[in-house]
C-alpha cells in the first residue's frame, strides 16, 4: 500500500532483489520466465587454474539483481526460494541512470575493479601510491568521470591533479 492508497496490482515497479548467495544468474533466468525486465551486471574475470586461463562472468554486485516487475511477479519471486527480500527502489530514474553508466563501463572492455570505499566530493584524502604518494587534497568530481580530482594546496595556490580512486585513501 502506498501513501496515496492501494496500488494497481498490474503496476510495474523497480526493485533490487537481494538473492541467496551464488543464485544471481538463476534468479535472472527465473525473472526471464516471468517476462520481467531484469538487469544483472556481469564482469569478466580471468584466472589461471592449473596452467590454463579460465574466463568467468561474475556479478558486479554479488547477491543482487535489479528488476522491474508487477506485484504478482514480485510475489512469485519471493516464493521462488531464491530471493531473501525485494527492496523497492525509491528513485528509479537515478538508479537507471547509474546502471546505464555502469553498462557503458562494462561494454568498454576495460577491467573494472570493485572499490571497497566510495569517495564523495569534498572529502579529504591522501595519495597512497604513485608519484604523488603522501600528497593530501580534497576530492572533486567533474563530468561523471571515473577518476578523482585532488585539489592540492601548494604555496597558497591550488593545483588540480587526476588520480585513480585505487591510489587514494580517506583521511
Amino acid at each position: 500500500m502506498s501513501e496515496d492508497g492501494p496500488r494497481d496490482p498490474s503496476e510495474r515497479l523497480w526493485y533490487v532483489l537481494h538473492v541467496k548467495p551464488r543464485t544471481e544468474k538463476k534468479a535472472a533466468r527465473y525473472l526471464d520466465g516471468l517476462r520481467c525486465f531484469r538487469y544483472l551486471p556481469l564482469r569478466v574475470v580471468i584466472r589461471k587454474v592449473q596452467r590454463r586461463k579460465v574466463r568467468r562472468e561474475l556479478p558486479v554486485f554479488p547477491g543482487y539483481v535489479f528488476a522491474r516487475m508487477s506485484f504478482d511477479a514480485r510475489r512469485k519471486m519471493l516464493g521462488s526460494n531464491l530471493v531473501v527480500r525485494a527492496i523497492e527502489i525509491p528513485n528509479p530514474r537515478e538508479t537507471i541512470h547509474q546502471l546505464r553508466q555502469l553498462r557503458k563501463g562494462l561494454e568498454s572492455g576495460d577491467e573494472l575493479k570493485m572499490l571497497s570505499q566510495t569517495y564523495h566530493e569534498g572529502e579529504k584524502v591522501r595519495v597512497k601510491s604513485g608519484p604523488l604518494r603522501g600528497t593530501e587534497g580534497y576530492v572533486k568530481r567533474e563530468g561523471g568521470r571515473s577518476l578523482l580530482y585532488l585539489n592540492v594546496d601548494i604555496l597558497g595556490s591550488t593545483v588540480e591533479v587526476s588520480v585513480s580512486p585505487l591510489e587514494v585513501e580517506r583521511i
